[in-house]
């Protein structure tokens, strides 16, 4: 497969950022997030007009770079602040000399996909906020890959931006509902921390990524076979991934580690729509000597405890520093544990019920929404856009990857993503 990059350049606002707005204050939480990027590829199946469409794209991003204005500007370290500076973000249009729907049906290699956005190592760090990478395949498809830095933006703002953006595109700039960006005003940076979100070594070459659908069926029966309890989607396949994971360490503790969003669930009024990173690592502990062989229900309410103890917490903080107490507390406790070495680290994120799908750029809402290749051992998850469903995407050492894909719970409630879009994507299409 040829990626080749036909232009590149920085797209502005279209109209400049008031001088007032010219810096701004990061929260005490943006300042422990770690200096990598976050993406993520929007793919539309639709044959688009293609100079008109991404004249369309271009200009739009200009337009609603005057409400999301920190989006075009750089970050400063020394500051924890971004430099509101209209400098742009970077825009890169490309050709993909394969088609669409071999990256949605699984025929290529999941790594090709990092090919798609602008910084395929989301390790390379630069002070750019936002970076674009418009992708035409020769289909006639579109992919539209999305590089964040993750020093501003978690998933919410991430998505909060592309149905702005998207909105702009179909509507135009009035209707676009924008992020608050006032969340350091509330959550100051005056707090030093011990300690911030580790960063992973760069092992992307040596890790394998690979994608499993969990369908609406498949997770209906396995919620039958948990049996009665109060408990999401998320919570059911984090403790049954989880479970997996316990079952290839070979007996050692496991530690399982998921961001909680605290948006609208503590005292502090933080604005609902707020833009920054907002969350907290939830970390939920499973002793070896407890169990060798834990059973699903058991994992399900441990994480089901963890979240509630959240929930308690975060709903009786006041301050700013009772927050970041936790955060920090966190952090500590996951540095600890890899400098013992004698617990497996179990990193998960999911992004379910987030409005990814409702990015509609005028030609229809995207047919899949992909993640990248990873760093590091982890396991992302995303909901499906047709029926239900949940697509895990899951990044392992190689002899970890083949464990986990032989596991009987993974063979009994997963199917391949060739078979599932075939039938849910390319059928309903037809």
């Amino acid at each position: 497969m040829e990626v080749q990059i036909q232009t590149r350049k920085l797209i502005k606002p279209s109209s400049p950022t008031p001088l007032h707005l010219r810096e701004l204050k990061l929260s005490c939480f943006d300042q422990i997030a770690p200096p990598a990027f976050g993406s993520f590829i929007f793919f539309f199946k639709t044959p688009i007009n293609g100079h008109q469409t991404l004249k369309k794209l271009e200009s739009s991003l200009s337009d609603v770079l005057t409400k999301f204005y920190p989006f075009a500007g750089r970050f400063i370290q020394d500051r924890n602040a971004i430099d509101c500076n209209d400098q742009g973000a970077e825009y890169l249009e490309a050709r993909v000399s394969v088609s669409l729907n071999q990256f949605i049906l699984e025929e290529l290699d999941v790594k090709l996909v990092n090919l798609l956005v602008p910084y395929p190592n989301e390790l390379v760090f630069t002070p750019t906020i936002l970076a674009i990478q418009i992708n035409e395949f020769d289909c006639g498809g579109l992919a539209i890959g999305t590089s964040f830095s993750h020093k501003f933006a978690d998933g919410f703002t991430i998505f909060g931006f592309m149905n702005g953006w998207a909105t702009c595109c179909r509507i135009g700039v009035d209707a676009v509902k924008c992020l608050s960006f006032e969340t350091a005003s509330l959550l100051p940076d005056g707090f030093k921390p011990t300690y911030k979100i580790p960063v992973p070594g760069d092992n992307l070459d040596t890790l394998i990524t690979k994608r499993f659908i969990f369908t609406a069926s498949a997770i209906a029966a396995l919620k039958a076979k948990v049996g009665v309890g109060q408990f999401s989607r998320a919570q059911l396949l984090i403790a049954l991934i989880w479970k997996v994971r316990i079952s290839m360490a070979k007996k050692k503790d496991s530690l399982q580690i998921f961001p909680y969003n605290f948006r609208g669930k503590t005292a502090i009024p933080i604005p609902s729509n707020g833009a920054g990173n907002l969350f907290i690592n939830i970390l939920v502990r499973f002793t070896a000597n407890d169990d060798k062989n834990p059973d699903l229900l058991h994992l399900v309410n441990l994480v089901g405890n963890e979240l509630r103890n959240a929930a308690e917490s975060f709903g009786e903080a006041e301050t700013a520093e009772d927050l970041f107490l936790s955060a920090t507390n966190s952090s500590r406790e996951i540095h600890e544990t890899l400098s013992k070495g004698d617990t497996e680290i179990c990193i998960l994120t999911s992004l379910s019920k987030f409005p990814y799908y409702e990015a509609d750029f005028g030609w229809g809402m995207p047919g899949w929404i992909a993640s990248v290749h990873k760093d590091v051992e982890m396991v992302l998850l995303m909901d499906t856009r047709f029926d239900g469903g949940v697509e895990a995407w899951v990044t392992l050492e190689p002899d970890n990857m083949v464990r986990f894909e032989q596991d009987p719970d993974i063979l009994a409630y997963t199917c391949k993503p060739s078979d599932y879009f075939t039938r849910c994507l390319l059928g309903s299409e037809k």
